[in-house]
């Protein structure tokens, strides 16, 4: 008789919560959260990355792959041209891109970095630098490629009108 009343004196378990469903839905929204700071952020976090370790990181990597592209896309079948477009998609593959973002920032480092990639004497480096530099037209373009930031650097390509294309290509052909 005690075990019958025990079974029926027995409290109804308490139901189990579910908690899988809530972690879940939390780690879902703090990956979700982390994407959209990861893509606001990109450019900042780019650029500290480059400079703390002093190596290409793999946007600076996929950015210097669509330049090379674009490069050997100009080639004109004449050999002469065709040696001078794959003489600056190695020398463009070979530089570092943490060099470049600093000589977009700074005339006499844009300047050496002439120097040391064309092989041209340093009167001829530090005119195209300052053209480069003094050249209104070229100033977005260069200075979004002085911060790193590949989307902006892009935009103001775009919007480069077809004579400060003409200009920049006339006055690097120039120094060849």
């Amino acid at each position: 008789m005690r075990e019958a009343r025990r079974r029926s004196q027995k409290k109804p378990r308490a139901r189990r919560k579910r908690r899988w469903p809530r972690v879940i839905a939390i780690l879902l929204g703090l990956i979700v959260v982390l994407g959209v700071l990861a893509v606001v952020f990109f450019t900042p976090l780019n650029n500290t990355y480059r400079n703390v370790t002093g190596n290409d990181t793999p946007a600076d990597s996929a950015v210097k792959a669509q330049l090379v592209k674009q490069i050997e896309k100009r080639k004109t079948g004449d050999p002469t041209t065709d040696a001078v477009l794959d003489q600056a998609a190695t020398t463009l593959d070979n530089t570092k891109m943490s060099t470049i973002v600093q000589a977009a920032g700074n005339q006499d480092k844009f300047s050496h970095l002439l120097q040391s990639t064309t092989g041209v004497p340093a009167a001829q480096a530090n005119t195209a630098a300052a053209a480069v530099f003094s050249t209104s037209e070229l100033t977005p373009l260069r200075e979004a490629v002085a911060e790193g930031n590949y989307v902006k650097a892009y935009q103001e390509y775009q919007a480069l009108s077809a004579t400060a294309k003409a200009q920049a290509s006339s006055l690097l052909s120039t120094y060849k």
